[in-house]
């Protein structure tokens, strides 16, 4: 469905009504897509845990291999973004802006992990630092606080992990998930669910 005008001046109230029926249209397709923060968000929780108790009780020789979890989960996202992309009936641009965030995180992410791989000591912090730019990008894009105030939360365990170190890094940044994805993720899913 597309959207056209035939007056290009629109007046104020007009313009403002338009946006605020942009931004409810891309937050409902959204939180559809709350499955996706839901998804990575345990992923990558269980993971950082995972990574601890190995690292931590030397029970692998290369526990950072746990990591590589991550791929099925970036093919089983992909596949259900790209399906319920096509099933959506409405595309506005804030739905766009929001991809192009994500699509930037993702790219961001890979080169980061790829330049610092083995520096354990600076990975977490790094990659939290960069989760909270996007969620909190995202948050200001649907207008939704739990969301920016995820992004702040990453923020802050970004420091703590800093200082904690590669070891109990990985614990703070099974906690940051839990603040920055999850805890926002059911928010959208229960605001889906009530709209």
């Amino acid at each position: 469905t597309q959207i056209i005008m035939n007056n290009e001046n629109l007046s104020q109230q007009e313009s403002l009504e338009l946006i605020s029926s942009m931004i409810s249209t891309a937050k409902g397709n959204v939180r559809q897509g709350a499955f996706h923060m839901l998804l990575w968000g345990w992923v990558v929780m269980i993971i950082s845990a995972a990574h601890f108790v190995l690292l931590k009780f030397a029970l692998v020789p290369h526990p950072e291999m746990v990591w590589l979890l991550t791929i099925p989960t970036f093919f089983v996202s992909f596949y259900v973004g790209y399906r319920r992309g096509r099933q959506a009936r409405v595309s506005t641009h804030i739905d766009r802006m929001y991809s192009w965030v994500w699509m930037a995180f993702t790219i961001t992410f890979l080169l980061t992990f790829f330049l610092v791989l083995g520096k354990w000591d600076i990975i977490n912090p790094i990659i939290l630092t960069l989760a909270g730019y996007a969620t909190f990008l995202s948050g200001k894009l649907l207008k939704f606080k739990p969301m920016i105030y995820g992004a702040i939360a990453f923020w802050v365990w970004a420091i703590i992990a800093f200082y904690a170190g590669p070891l109990y890094g990985m614990l703070v940044t099974s906690a940051a998930i839990c603040t920055g994805y999850l805890i926002p993720g059911y928010l959208l899913k229960m605001k889906s669910n009530e709209s």
